[in-house]
């Protein structure tokens, strides 16, 4: 009886000694600077590979990398809450962004996610998306995936849904992209780049319930009036083009706008592009 009671205590204690382990944990101070990679990809194919256009098994090389280096891929409403203050991110944190919404991504890359066990943030043009489920075509080359497709990512819990425009992802003599066009007014700019995200927003959050957080600019480019309009209109993050990795602190004035990517190209190894970016941290 005696050993009954002394090994009740023991377990007493040991539990007690958990609690207040646990308590201290969830105490402990967040850090307040995060170094953020953001691998910027396109296309995945066997054909045409180069710039914006690599193998299933770069990727698949890419994935490996990340998971014997202990990274762990994050989606951006996982770094918005973080910014905001509400919770912590892993010890090595990135972001795998593709831009476009091209149907190799639901054929090569999600099989991939549910193998290793990853996430990406996916940047789609809401026009080709329209376009391709009216229209459905299987080729690989320039086919983007349909809405039935998206709904197929997201409910896999390992694809984010964001903003790269409704029908601006263009370069025509007068419009690069979303960007501001030469001698054109504030107040045309803003009805203007309002009205096709407005629609993207729109269509995104009928047909997956989610709406989106960050807007990716088409083909990096923009200037301080795109930012204010994307501001306005409630985006909380953008990804742009620009070089290099991310020093995430809450005193950022910018805070999550212009978030620095690394292109990953054809016969460019991850971790080589990773090691390269991670020099230019100041």
């Amino acid at each position: 009886m005696k050993l009954k009671g002394f090994v009740s205590l023991a377990a007493v204690l040991a539990a007690l000694f958990v609690i207040i382990g646990i308590a201290s944990a969830s105490d402990s101070p967040r850090e307040d600077k995060a170094l953020l990679p953001i691998v910027m990809y396109h296309e995945i194919n066997y054909t045409k590979l180069g710039k914006d256009i690599i193998s299933p098994w770069d990727f698949e090389s890419d994935l490996k990398y990340l998971r014997d280096e202990g990274y762990t891929a994050i989606t951006m409403r996982e770094l918005i809450d973080y910014y905001e203050g509400g919770t912590s991110l892993p010890p090595k944190p990135i972001i795998i962004s593709f831009d476009d919404g091209y149907l190799s991504n639901y054929n090569y890359v999600l099989p991939l996610l549910e193998k290793y066990d990853s996430k990406i943030v996916f940047s789609i043009i809401v026009k080709e998306t329209e376009n391709f489920t009216e229209t459905p075509n299987y080729k690989l080359d320039f086919a983007h995936v349909t809405w039935p497709q998206i709904s197929e990512m997201v409910a896999s819990g390992r694809v984010e849904i964001q903003n790269h425009t409704y029908n601006l992802h263009r370069i025509t003599k007068s419009l690069y992209g979303s960007a501001q066009k030469n001698g054109e007014s504030f107040s045309d700019y803003e009805q203007r780049l309002e009205e096709d995200l407005s629609k993207a927003q729109n269509e995104i959050f009928r047909m997956t319930g989610m709406t989106p957080t960050t807007f990716t600019y088409p083909y990096g480019k923009f200037n301080d009036n795109t930012d204010i309009i994307l501001k306005n209109m409630g985006f909380k993050a953008t990804l742009s083009c620009i070089y290099g990795i991310n020093v995430i602190t809450p005193d950022n004035p910018d805070g999550l706008y212009h978030l620095k990517r690394i292109c990953r190209s054809h016969n460019e190894p991850l971790g080589r592009l990773l090691d390269e970016a991670y020099k230019t941290v100041k």
